[in-house]
């Protein structure tokens, strides 16, 4: 049984060389007559290519811009989409709030979700809120604000530093 299943797949190999034999002679004699327009001909019956450097498309990035390892984020960033989410569950009784912060452009944490940077105007539904704001160097701030109906509410937080600046020595 060994035998003929040998025997089979050498026949298989054999017919497999052959018939890639015939396309690669049937390839070079094709070459050998037509001459592309950007080809040379050369003594061994392959056309030399000549070489063309292609000019990019200002309009497409390029792969050195785009790194492998970092993934690009797909749709909008999550403050944009958490203040949406406040804005749309506003109604029609909304209520605004001026959020600002000293130092200014702190991060704005509202019931924990990202909006956004001071100062920020949102329109928001009345109700209580918990106000978190994080400064560039770490400084903190916390409030509970109430928001009425059809009014602006103005929170202003004095980040404090959750590290001393500087420090003297006894």
């Amino acid at each position: 049984m060994r035998g003929l299943f040998g025997a089979a797949v050498l026949l298989a190999m054999a017919s497999l060389g052959a018939s890639s034999a015939r396309s690669q002679s049937q390839a070079q004699e094709k070459v050998k007559g037509a001459v592309e327009p950007n080809a040379l001909p050369s003594s061994s019956g392959f056309a030399a290519r000549l070489y063309k450097p292609a000019t990019p498309d200002p309009t497409i990035p390029s792969k050195q811009d785009v790194s492998p390892h970092l993934v690009a984020p797909a749709g909008p960033q999550q403050d944009e989409v958490n203040r949406r989410d406040f804005e749309g569950n506003a109604g029609i009784n909304a209520g605004k709030m001026l959020l600002r912060s000293l130092p200014s452009g702190a991060q704005i944490f509202i019931n924990d979700l990202f909006v956004g940077q001071t100062p920020l105007l949102l329109s928001i539904a009345p109700g209580k809120y918990k106000i978190e704001m994080r400064g560039p160097r770490q400084e903190l701030g916390h409030s509970v604000e109430i928001v009425v109906p059809k009014e602006t509410h103005t929170t202003l937080l004095n980040l404090s530093q959750r590290y001393p600046a500087s420090f003297a020595m006894h």
